[in-house]
């Protein structure tokens, strides 16, 4: 992958949370442990002196003020307040569920507010991709992926790295037909294709193609579709590299 591909891209397709969640898990675990200790423990005498600290000065910075707020950010105040909870295993599994659950959320809001995720957040959902699986050769199933995470160099996305400064969305055209090379033009649309889409890919969707035709397409679930797909794919990134980088 390119290291300017996001990270939600990635995660999505992954079906993948980040590390946070575990590490965030971890600490009310720990907390629990430490709210359970004995008074006379030494890690309970210094919790015991935070939570004194946090009464009397509520905007010190402390790990027991990390805790507090971690809680209530999720909806948890009165876990915080009570100091503690009846089943320990079953609170913490229902925590974990709530921050992957505040993930997801955040992970929609920020594709629909990404101009990076045009084309994306069209067809990505958070669900792992059955075509890292059933697409054996790695060459396919990379193309596949470099293309649905926009990860290629089609005008669309190189255009946005262009020096001195990024070319207008608008502009970054196909040098064949002259007009917006984006995933869709270079998938049903331009002619330097055509005869690798008719091999590869279904008359129906390239026939009189339209926005829905291309989600359908990468969407389908169907496996000879998925690989035929990669395969075209692969080919017409070789066939265009070809033409406009090596002649």
């Amino acid at each position: 992958m390119r290291g300017q591909t996001q990270n939600i891209f990635i995660y999505g397709e992954l079906s993948r949370y980040p590390l946070k969640i575990t590490r965030l898990s971890r600490v009310i675990k720990y907390w629990f442990k430490v709210i359970s200790c004995p008074k006379e423990k030494y890690v309970k005498c210094v919790y015991t002196m935070m939570l004194n600290d946090l009464e009397s000065y509520p905007e010190k910075k402390s790990w027991a003020r990390s805790v507090k707020t971690l809680l209530e950010s999720l909806g948890f105040n009165h876990v915080w307040l009570n100091q503690g909870v009846v089943n320990v295993e079953v609170f913490l599994s229902f925590f974990k569920q709530r921050l992957k659950d505040h993930y997801c959320q955040g992970w929609n809001n920020e594709l629909e507010n990404s101009s990076r995720a045009r084309m994306y957040r069209l067809f990505g959902n958070f669900v792992y991709q059955p075509y890292l699986d059933l697409i054996q050769v790695e060459k396919f199933r990379v193309a596949l992926t470099r293309f649905r995470v926009s990860a290629h160099r089609l005008a669309v996305e190189s255009g946005r790295w262009h020096k001195p400064d990024k070319i207008p969305y608008n502009e970054r055209k196909c040098q064949l037909c002259n007009c917006l090379e984006d995933e869709f033009h270079f998938l049903l649309g331009c002619p330097l294709n055509s005869e690798i889409r008719k091999l590869y890919i279904k008359g129906y969707y390239w026939k009189h193609p339209n926005m829905v035709k291309f989600i359908e397409l990468l969407k389908s679930e169907n496996e000879k579709t998925q690989r035929m797909l990669a395969i075209f794919i692969y080919k017409g990134f070789e066939k265009r590299n070809s033409v406009y980088y090596l002649n």
